[in-house]
């Protein structure tokens, strides 16, 4: 289950973090989604083959919830 302790009373410090990073969270997921999606990006970086830019959205995507995933259990 998800466990939602990290949303209880903090101090302003931790509360800036958690909000500094789930904004992070959804720039990676949106970085990610750009790679894979988005046909502008992928004219610019034509250098780089469309495997090549589904693997970096993936990875970007899989790093974006280990963060989040991280960002949960800390203290």
């Amino acid at each position: 289950m998800l466990n939602f302790d990290i949303f209880k009373q903090k101090s302003p410090k931790q509360r800036f973090l958690l909000i500094l990073g789930l904004v992070m969270f959804v720039l990676y997921v949106a970085m990610g989604l750009a790679f894979i999606f988005w046909a502008p990006l992928a004219s610019r970086f034509n250098f780089i083959p469309a495997w090549g830019r589904i693997a970096i959205g993936i990875f970007l995507i899989f790093y974006a919830f280990i963060r989040l995933l991280s960002l949960g259990r800390r203290d």
